[in-house]
């Protein structure tokens, strides 16, 4: 049963749309339909039943088929009460009522749960799918133990329970609300040390800030990852502006959101940076004596000079290197002012040549391609052409004679830009610890040998400096 309420009155027939499909993930599974429920889905879906996970449509229904089907009715009657329609996506907020039958089970025959569903949807080929979906339990009445009745009867095993338990949070920088996932270990200590934990241009809370997140948490830490400003689930226009700037004060707002929480020692926070997110992250630390020590993994730290030894050969939009992409962007920008038109690329592309990253041998790319790897839906695949100013002009290395906190830099040698690192170190007025590994950039955003290494160095630095 499916009853709607408070429904956004914008583009109803869209709004119908988007209804039916977070609907159907319900109904088609209360009759047993795996295949049409499948449809629903995205490619790469964030299932949230207490800990967010990444999933691909087969996973889910590999989970809850075996689990379902050994009941002997499950009816969700479902009650819309909200629906937001925003640029790229939507979002729908559910209460449901899911009531489970097994016939001759010791305790009684019915369980019934109640709660709320929050879904996000995206579009892909015209037609939206679930890219998010959250389940918050409420009140349980009757047979709970019809649950565990059915995993048996199944043969399911256990799924091991993570180290860690994940707190949804909210915080606002400069009026825009930015949302997070606050990670922590469930056994020990209230009050830890806390990191927080950003990523590469233009990415996500779902991608790299995730696994090292998810390490650091079962090391002892508590650690806070969040959408920047104009990216994922957080406020902000325009989306998918890459703006150094704005970075460094969202990361600010994190500070402040754990210098303020009760949910963590607020007198002992750190910064782990990966990427391009390092030097956001310098500038801040060097900047707020609240942050005791910062770890930076893989570090993209360019200035003008490595900007253009980056850059200088792209011959792109009737252009060549930097200054082409300068001139480009600054009439980019001038039209999202004048006429609120937001021009956009690909972030990352084997064929297009405007990319924010581009590079003909799909190999290469194939940690932002890949939607097994970092090419998830969450993450868009989109870069504002109006940031290309402010990120070619920004100069990550600038912050590196004010940094005095305890410093970690681990690189590799085939990873991007390795003498940002070695030119951001020799600026430091004292001198940074400095580990160099194997592996190439992309290693180190979810190859699991390489993360691990990367993560063991980072969780020893901040066992000395935290």
């Amino acid at each position: 049963m499916i009853m709607n309420t408070n429904v956004d009155s914008r583009p109803v027939q869209d709004v119908s749309t988007v209804l039916q499909v977070a609907q159907r993930i319900t109904q088609e599974a209360d009759k047993r339909n795996w295949g049409a429920m499948r449809e629903s889905f995205a490619p790469r879906v964030v299932l949230d039943y207490g800990t967010p996970e990444l999933l691909t449509p087969e996973e889910i229904v590999a989970r809850w088929k075996p689990l379902l089907s050994e009941f002997d009715q499950t009816e969700h009657s479902v009650l819309i009460d909200g629906v937001r329609k925003e640029q790229e996506s939507a979002r729908v907020s559910a209460t449901f009522r899911a009531s489970h039958r097994m016939d001759r089970v010791a305790g009684g025959d019915e369980w019934v749960l109640n709660g709320r569903y929050d879904y996000e949807l995206m579009q892909f080929g015209g037609s939206w799918k679930v890219t998010r979906m959250r389940m918050t339990p409420g009140e349980s009445t009757g047979n709970a133990r019809l649950l565990d009745e059915a995993k048996a009867r199944a043969g399911l095993p256990g799924r091991p329970t993570p180290p860690y338990s994940v707190d949804h949070v909210s915080f606002k920088s400069r009026g825009d609300e930015l949302t997070g996932l606050l990670y922590r270990p469930r056994e020990g200590d209230s009050r830890l040390p806390a990191i927080v934990v950003t990523g590469s241009w233009t990415t996500v809370k779902e991608q790299m800030p995730a696994v090292y997140a998810e390490r650091l948490a079962a090391a002892g830490y508590a650690a806070l990852t969040f959408d920047f400003r104009g990216y994922g689930e957080s406020e902000g226009e325009p989306r998918h502006f890459e703006s150094p700037k704005k970075k460094v004060e969202d990361i600010r707002s994190a500070v402040d959101f754990l210098a303020s929480s009760n949910l963590v020692d607020g007198g002992r926070i750190g910064l782990l940076g990966v990427c391009a997110s390092a030097g956001y992250a310098a500038e801040e630390a060097a900047s707020d004596e609240r942050v005791r020590a910062i770890a930076l993994v893989a570090p993209w730290l360019h200035d003008a000079e490595l900007a253009e030894s980056v850059y200088g050969g792209r011959e792109v939009y009737g252009g060549k290197g930097a200054a082409a992409l300068t001139t480009v962007g600054r009439r980019a920008a001038e039209r999202y002012m004048r006429d609120g038109i937001l021009d956009t690329v690909p972030a990352a592309s084997t064929t297009d040549p405007r990319a924010a990253m581009y590079w003909p041998d799909p190999g290469f790319l194939d940690y932002y391609l890949n939607p097994l790897r970092g090419g998830i839906p969450q993450w868009g695949n989109r870069y504002a052409v109006a940031s290309w100013p402010e990120w070619l002009g920004y100069n990550a290395i600038a912050s590196a004679p004010r940094l005095r906190k305890p410093t970690l830099l681990v690189h590799s040698e085939q990873g991007a830009i390795p003498d940002g690192v070695r030119r951001y170190a020799a600026a430091m007025p004292v001198a940074p610890e400095i580990k160099w590994m194997a592996g190439t950039q992309f290693h180190f955003y979810d190859d699991p040998v390489t993360v691990d290494a990367a993560a063991a160095e980072v969780v020893a630095h901040f066992g000395r400096t935290l």
